[in-house]
């Protein structure tokens, strides 16, 4: 009977096994500088993360790894922000408001969101061709978010969902109208869940590299596309590959660490609809 009991975590220990080896073997990676076997460090140090105070080598020394990262955090936490700040709205709209057409709404974003975003890349460049915002930041950031935004309002409409109709009616009749009951009364309720969108839009636009590569200029270099470049070269130097991406890895993980609590209460379908 215990041997039936240990199975399971056998097999599923022996499933994992392969990418616990690559896990262990790409930190192994990043800070030796030679391995034997592909695993066994010969010598330990920190010379691949030269690129941290020394010019990226292999035909990248004109690109500073801090403007690299100041461009992405511009444009995950622009994507993430207007990620957050449509959701808020439009979540609030169809948990608490009854309008035509509210039930198709909440039936186009889920259809919205099945599309693979590959697929729009034609129409999102002459989009932002005509208004003036394509090879910038900016207009890349707003095309990412709206990747996001339709599974996003419906992250937020749960946590709308949740709160009690007596808070509402309450604010309502001590004369708020429905913008300061939104942003003085639920906004502060829900703050876990701002934080929760907040991050679904970061990630989805820090991990990005298919908007990035083609719609923004090539001398304009996020982290994404930093890496690829240097995939790209003639000798790939693995050492140095692997310190820039743990390097890529740590902002996202260290958002996740402070926030995670906020990110695993988010409900992924709301329950309560108007009352």
């Amino acid at each position: 009977m215990r041997a039936l009991k240990i199975l399971p975590y056998l097999i599923l220990g022996l499933i994992s096994l392969p990418f616990l080896i690559m896990y262990v073997a790409f930190f192994l990676q990043a800070f030796s500088e030679r391995l034997t076997s592909g695993i066994i460090p010969v010598k330990v140090g920190f010379s691949n993360f030269s690129f941290l105070w020394r010019p990226i080598p292999w035909g990248l020394e004109d690109i500073s790894i801090w403007a690299v990262l100041l461009n992405t955090l511009l444009f995950a936490i622009s994507s993430g922000t207007v990620v957050m700040f449509i959701c808020s709205l439009a979540g609030y709209a169809v948990s608490r408001l009854q309008f035509r057409g509210r039930e198709f709404i909440l039936s186009l974003q889920l259809l919205l969101h099945a599309f693979p975003g590959h697929i729009l890349l034609i129409g999102i460049f002459f989009l932002l061709l005509y208004i003036g915002l394509l090879y910038t930041i900016p207009g890349v950031a707003l095309a990412r978010a709206s990747l996001e935004i339709p599974l996003g309002i419906w992250i937020a409409k749960g946590f709308f969902d949740a709160i009690p109709w007596d808070i509402e009616r309450a604010a309502l009749v001590d004369g708020c109208n429905r913008f300061q009951l939104w942003s003085k009364v639920l906004l502060p309720l829900v703050k876990p869940g701002l934080a929760a969108i907040f991050i679904w839009g970061f990630l989805f636009a820090w991990h990005d590299f298919i908007y990035v590569y083609i719609l923004l200029p090539r001398g304009l270099k996020l982290m994404s596309t930093l890496i690829q470049g240097l995939v790209a070269t003639e000798v790939v130097d693995y050492g140095l590959l692997s310190a820039l991406s743990l390097f890529y890895m740590l902002p996202p993980l260290t958002l996740f660490v402070f926030l995670q609590k906020a990110l695993l209460k988010a409900p992924i379908l709301g329950g309560k609809g108007v009352a």
